[in-house]
């Protein structure tokens, strides 16, 4: 190869080993500026990954126009549905060893990215995967009949590394559901819960698709 060609050592980026986030100091210094766009990450053969669910902090569910106490079982199963769907995509992926639930007496709602970091560290865990679910009903379109529904979902995520505090990946996205009132023993409340739960559900499969995805390419 001629001299004047960079050889692949020399072309590729550095590896990002430890952080370069300063808990004492918000700024970053421009040579670690340098290093974080220039370097990357190397995800294990072996991770374990905490999951947090942030939109959970919220007194008020996922259903934005249901109210809901911590303690009402729908709303706990509903959240739980949520967990599982996102637990049984990222147990897929070959590099998944363990999965851990991060309580939400972990975290308060002050806590920052850095704070949710550190309690990832303690669970020892290598990734941090933080989620957030909005989801709505379309109420306003008269178009629909009272025994019909319409609802859509929007997740938002990131995964943190945690050695480093560099977040390799995050998305967005939006999912929809229309359901029709089938039985009538059910209500037109739980038609509406349900076609919401629905493309919520969906768009978090969605998501574990792409974390999966991510995983095992990197």
């Amino acid at each position: 190869m001629p001299s004047s060609y960079p050889s692949q050592t020399e072309s590729s980026p550095d590896i990002i080993e430890h952080s370069l986030f300063s808990s004492s100091d918000k700024t970053i210094s421009e040579e670690d500026i340098q290093r974080l766009l220039n370097g990357r990450i190397k995800i294990g053969d072996a991770v374990r990954i905490a999951i947090f669910n942030y939109s959970s902090h919220s007194q008020r569910s996922t259903y934005t126009n249901y109210y809901y106490y911590r303690t009402d079982e729908e709303y706990l199963k509903t959240q739980q549905s949520y967990i599982e769907t996102l637990r049984n995509k990222l147990t897929e992926s070959k590099k998944t060893q363990k999965i851990i639930l991060m309580p939400s007496i972990m975290a308060d709602k002050q806590s920052s990215i850095t704070n949710l970091r550190e309690t990832a560290v303690r669970l020892q865990a290598d990734l941090l995967l933080l989620y957030n679910v909005k989801s709505d009903i379309y109420y306003k379109y008269k178009t629909f009949k009272a025994d019909e529904a319409k609802a859509f979902a929007t997740v938002e995520c990131f995964l943190m590394d945690t050695r480093t505090g560099v977040i390799p990946f995050t998305t967005v996205t939006t999912r929809e559901s229309f359901q029709k009132k089938t039985s009538e023993e059910i209500s037109s409340d739980e038609l509406r819960k349900n076609t919401e739960k629905d493309a919520v559900i969906k768009a978090l499969e969605a998501i574990g698709l792409e974390i999966y995805e991510y995983l095992d390419k990197n």
